[in-house]
């Protein structure tokens, strides 16, 4: 993550900075004891996360967000400050604010904070993705009729965010073998496939457990940031089993040492399952 620094106390500034660098969290795009000159620098950088002074002598930092984020939107701010003011507080989070870091500085708090900021930003943007892949999905559904009776299975790999990957390709080869020939996943589909691609079954089946474990940590992910998420709640049930998301919502979390398990004939079935509750 690129940060930037504003308050008006350099002593604070260089604090923050050093904070940055000697614990990993992030570097420091630019910084700024005056906060007029601030407001340019930060729209020409576009850092992630801008570290706010609260009160300082031009412009109060609450002024600062309001008119940065007119430019920025997807820029982060966290507010330094050791005001206890409930309404000015309030502003402050009506203006953009996502979280306070108070003075003086704790290099704790500091971590804990930007860490949850960095989390938050990290899964904005995988959401973000996703849904941009489901419209774009059903754009093209909604073009004129095309003999391909994958777009439906398509679509979901996109809610998960699998689109793209070799190893989704090869789901869908699966998929349409078992489309044509009418039969059921199991270990002998993988053989033909294979030979179907020219390749050996071990690296097809490799291909296909890495792909769906990127789903499934997708997934776990969403249900971290956004436990109502109908992706999280809906779609998800068909292909992993909840058990094994939450195994890897506590491994994401830092909680366990191994993430959920791979299922390859439980995922392949419930694409299946998808695209036939829909016909």
């Amino acid at each position: 993550m690129r940060y930037y620094i504003i308050d008006d106390e350099i002593g604070v500034v260089k604090t923050l900075e050093n904070i940055l660098e000697s614990r990993n969290i992030g570097e420091t795009a630019g910084y700024s004891t005056d906060p007029e000159k601030a407001i340019n620098e930060i729209i020409a950088l576009r850092p992630d996360i801008v570290l706010c002074d609260l009160l300082m002598s031009k412009i109060d930092g609450i002024t600062l967000v309001r008119q940065v984020r007119e430019l920025l939107e997807e820029t982060s701010f966290v507010m330094i400050s050791k005001v206890s003011d409930k309404a000015m507080v309030e502003q402050a989070y009506s203006a953009g604010v996502e979280f306070f870091i108070n003075k003086p500085i704790n290099v704790i708090e500091v971590e804990k904070v930007l860490k949850n900021v960095s989390e938050k930003i990290r899964m904005n943007s995988i959401v973000s993705n996703i849904r941009g892949i489901f419209a774009e999905e059903e754009k093209k559904l909604q073009d004129p009729p095309q003999e391909d009776d994958l777009r439906e299975i398509n679509v979901f790999l996109g809610l998960l965010g699998m689109l793209g990957e070799r190893g989704t390709a090869d789901i869908l080869s699966v998929c349409r073998y078992l489309i044509d020939s009418g039969g059921e996943y199991s270990k002998d589909i993988l053989l033909k496939v294979a030979e179907e691609k020219g390749e050996t079954p071990k690296n097809l089946e490799q291909r296909i457990r890495r792909v769906i474990k990127k789903g499934l940590t997708n997934v776990a992910n969403l249900g971290i940031d956004d436990y109502g998420n109908e992706v999280f709640q809906i779609y998800a049930n068909y292909v992993f089993d909840f058990k094994n998301i939450k195994d890897e919502m506590e491994y994401i979390k830092g909680r366990s040492s191994g993430g959920g398990r791979v299922n390859i004939s439980k995922f392949i079935e419930g694409l299946l399952l998808y695209r036939k509750s829909l016909k």
